[in-house]
């Protein structure tokens, strides 16, 4: 059941709604990946994409499930220095809200680092039909800049997060000269709930610039 307007204004959970072990079967274009949450450790979720043979394509750690805070792609690493404290002003969703957060991106293997600044924007509601059935999603967009060695990026990340699962079911990512895209079309909730969460880990990863 969706959040009611209600009870999202009054009180923000004090830790992410989804489950250790939880599965989303991903169409990601047109392949099928698998993300499982493998940490919920305070407000920080981990996520691990897996293509159909199990290999590993990336692991992101989300602050609540939404923002990327580290991670690893292709076998790159990235930590980011920010404010996390600064992410609460956007929660409990609402549309019309907005936020801004800028911090450092530090590239762990290779030795650098970049400076960003995320315009964060509630901008809609939308249902999203799983096989599952039909879930309601707030609408963000996140419109990123790095900046390093006087040159500068920008992207922009439009998803459809599930505020009472804590993550993400559609994705749209735009760069200059790339688009990635990703949607789930269901999702498997973990059979033993109860089951611990591993210990902390290494925030580590790395973000397309």
């Amino acid at each position: 059941m969706f959040l009611a307007a209600c009870d999202g204004v009054d009180r923000v959970p004090a830790q992410p709604g989804v489950l250790v072990g939880t599965r989303a079967n991903i169409k990601m274009h047109g392949r099928d990946v698998v993300a499982e949450v493998t940490r919920v450790i305070d407000k920080l979720v981990t996520m691990e994409f897996r293509d159909w043979r199990g290999g590993v394509i990336r692991e992101v750690n989300l602050y609540r499930g939404l923002f990327p805070v580290s991670g690893t792609d292709q076998g790159l690493r990235y930590e980011s220095n920010f404010d996390e404290s600064s992410l609460e002003g956007l929660f409990p969703l609402q549309v019309g809200k907005t936020i801004g957060v800028s911090g450092t991106m530090y590239y762990v293997d290779g030795g650098e680092s970049a400076d960003f600044y995320t315009h964060v924007e509630v901008v809609g509601e939308k249902t999203v039909d799983l096989k599952t059935g039909p879930r309601r999603t707030f609408v963000v967009q996140l419109e990123w800049e790095f900046s390093w060695n006087g040159i500068t990026r920008r992207k922009t990340d439009t998803v459809h997060f599930d505020p009472e699962r804590s993550m993400v079911l559609k994705s749209v990512v735009r760069g200059q000269n790339f688009q990635n895209y990703w949607v789930v079309v269901s999702v498997d909730e973990p059979e033993n709930p109860n089951s611990p969460s591993d210990p902390p880990a290494r925030r580590s990863g790395t973000v397309m610039i």
